[in-house]
C-alpha cells in the first residue's frame, strides 16, 4: 500500500483561506446588491409609468440632499443691571 500522508495546514494557511473566502463573499454580496438595486429601480420605473405618478407625487417620499433642518439659535441674555 502506498503511504498516504495527510498534510495538516498551518494556522497561516487557514487564515489565508478564511480571508480569501471572506473577500469572495463580500464581492458576491456587492454584486447581488447591485443586481437587486437595478431590478428594484426597473420595478419603480414600471410603476411610475403604469400609474402616471408625477414628481410632485413622489417628492415627499424622496430623500433630499443638502437640506439640513434649521436649529433655533438660543437667545443671548442681556447682562444684569447693577442696583445702585
Amino acid at each position: 500500500m502506498a503511504d498516504t500522508k495527510i498534510e495538516a495546514k498551518t494556522p497561516r494557511q487557514l487564515l489565508d483561506e478564511a480571508q480569501k473566502a471572506k473577500a469572495d463573499a463580500a464581492a458576491k454580496e456587492e454584486a447581488l446588491l447591485k443586481q437587486l438595486r437595478e431590478s428594484d429601480l426597473l420595478m419603480v420605473k414600471k410603476l411610475i409609468a403604469e400609474h402616471g405618478f408625477l414628481q410632485k407625487d413622489l417628492t415627499p417620499e424622496l430623500k433630499t440632499r443638502g437640506v439640513a433642518a434649521k436649529k433655533a439659535t438660543p437667545r443671548k441674555s442681556s447682562p444684569r443691571k447693577k442696583a445702585k
